[in-house]
């Protein structure tokens, strides 16, 4: 946990460097800020992975899938470092990010989906495991407002949903 949050942070400081500071060679700083992405979002995403394959005990199938939908995004999150483009600012050595290459689209797509099986499966944990009947209109209030859950589950699904959002 504390990785994903000093890389997080890491990469937010460095993102601002090329703007900030005449750095010359646009392209190999690009390159090299955006080499940090691949720490960044997986070790985000592999917190959820761990929270999902806890609420499930654990379930083989469920490990299995989600570890493989992580390695997606870890895999994924290669691509933006590798297909980064950057253009210098006006006669200056400031830079700034340019449109990546085509592929470089994997990387907001594939996190977004694996967040959504995340998502859908840590509300589906936390209504199977309410205090009231699982029908339609109690479902809904307990996977979007937590209504009929303990406090710390409520509190974990709230965290997921902002995370989300």
């Amino acid at each position: 946990m504390q990785v994903s949050s000093v890389v997080t942070i890491f990469e937010l400081m460095v993102r601002t460097l090329p703007l900030a500071v005449p750095v010359g060679n646009c392209l190999n700083v690009i390159r090299g800020i955006h080499s940090i992405y691949p720490l960044t979002v997986p070790t985000t995403v592999l917190l959820f992975v761990f929270r999902v394959c806890a609420l499930f005990n654990n379930n083989k199938f469920v490990v299995v899938f989600f570890s493989l939908s992580w390695l997606a995004v870890l895999a994924s999150s290669f691509t933006l470092p590798i297909g980064a483009q950057a253009v210098a600012i006006g006669n200056t050595n400031y830079c700034a990010s340019g449109a990546g290459k085509p592929f470089t689209r994997v990387v907001t797509f594939v996190p977004f989906v694996h967040e959504t099986l995340v998502f859908f499966a840590t509300s589906w944990a936390f209504m199977r495991r309410s205090y009231v009947d699982v029908n339609v209109k109690n479902g809904v209030k307990v996977m979007i407002l937590g209504r009929h859950l303990p406090a710390f589950s409520k509190s974990i699904l709230h965290d997921g949903q902002a995370y989300y959002l």
